[in-house]
């Protein structure tokens, strides 16, 4: 499947288009690395279009919320939200000024 049609729909969004979706396949996400946060993080940087994964560290205190006991909810709340934090690095660095959010 060619990489148009693979991100088409998230090349419809006004805040990615085209060329977020070229940033995004020429960033690297520092989300690689053992566990089931990186796994999560990893799986949705690749699904994303991220273009290379590196080795990092993902700070679950600070990403996973604190009423989550369980350690296997806190590894995948905080790897989602570390792919998330790698996206918006890669779509809005460029220009300046990444948009406030939650994490």
């Amino acid at each position: 499947m060619s990489a148009f049609r693979r991100y088409a729909r998230q090349m419809l969004l006004a805040e990615i288009g085209e060329e977020g979706q070229r940033r995004l396949g020429a960033a690297v996400a520092a989300v690689q690395g053992d566990g089931l946060g990186h796994e999560i993080a990893t799986s949705y940087a690749r699904r994303a279009g991220i273009g290379a994964m590196a080795p990092g560290t993902i700070d679950e205190a600070r990403l996973a919320p604190s009423f989550l006991e369980y350690a296997a909810p806190r590894k995948v709340v905080a790897g989602s939200r570390a792919a998330l934090s790698a996206l918006r690095q890669a779509l809005f660095a460029a220009q300046g000024a990444i948009p406030p959010h939650d994490a």
